[in-house]
């Protein structure tokens, strides 16, 4: 992975999260003279481009400033892998976790990875190289934000009310997703029927189709339409040229 400077690596983070159903706001101004780097309705980021120890702990510092403005945000810093002494730097990171924050190691996370080789692939590898692409290119700015609304922060982030009325975010299936496969493993008839309701919203095609078919299953089977969840998923993989991933159970081949 590779990133000409820490603009573009906002840059490449704000457009994987409008890719995955974000409203994203860059350079967000707060009551404490500071800016947030990214402001989404679930996250509160602040970017550092090598996540040196102290990068981490200036960021944490900011953070738990921001944090207060922001308590439905889950607070994030995100960067790249040092070079050196990156196991010191994992070692906080989880130190971190005690103060709810997480660090995103962006070019170790397999979603960014993924992303990063689409962009490549599909000729789009500008946005981390090329100058010619605007940094900002998927960033609301807070400055067009204020220029609508007036001077009130908080009216600008009423904007982010929005997300309540889009369709359930591939970050929701994911989420939907695990709690399906922990229900699965405990034969928990509720707690799946509960995440397939979810997943059953999904804007991916194959995702909702699923949910439908294995819920069907655990209607007419009970308990033991837990035994479908691969075949239903296989069926679909073959005749439909889905990509669902296959869990290994016990009790289900």
């Amino acid at each position: 992975m590779e990133f000409s400077n820490l603009e573009i690596l906002q840059s490449f983070l704000s457009r994987w999260l409008e890719q995955h159903g974000h409203d994203v706001y860059c350079q967000v101004p707060v009551p404490s003279g500071k800016k947030v780097d990214i402001l989404t309705q679930d996250y509160l980021i602040r970017c550092a481009y090598t996540l040196q120890a102290e990068s981490l702990q200036a960021a944490a510092e900011d953070l738990d400033i921001q944090r207060r403005h922001f308590p439905d945000q889950k607070p994030v810093i995100a960067g790249l892998t040092p070079d050196q002494q990156w196991e010191a730097v994992y070692a906080m990171a989880e130190q971190l976790k005690g103060s709810d924050i997480e660090v995103w190691f962006v070019d170790q996370m397999p979603p960014f990875v993924s992303y990063y080789s689409q962009l490549t692939k599909q000729g789009g590898a500008e946005i981390a190289r090329s100058p010619r692409r605007s940094p900002w290119a998927g960033c609301l700015l807070s400055l067009g934000v204020a220029s609508i609304l007036g001077l009130s922060f908080w009216l600008a982030f009423k904007i982010l009310e929005r997300y309540e009325r889009q369709a359930a975010t591939a970050t929701q299936d994911e989420r939907a997703w695990e709690q399906l496969y922990r229900a699965v493993g405990q034969w928990d008839l509720n707690s799946a029927q509960v995440a397939l309701d979810q997943l059953a919203a999904s804007g991916n095609s194959c995702v909702s189709t699923f949910a439908d078919r294995f819920s069907e299953s655990l209607d007419q089977q009970g308990s033991e339409g837990f035994r479908d969840i691969n075949p239903i998923k296989r069926a679909l993989n073959q005749e439909d040229g889905c990509r669902l991933e296959m869990t290994e159970y016990d009790f289900s081949p």
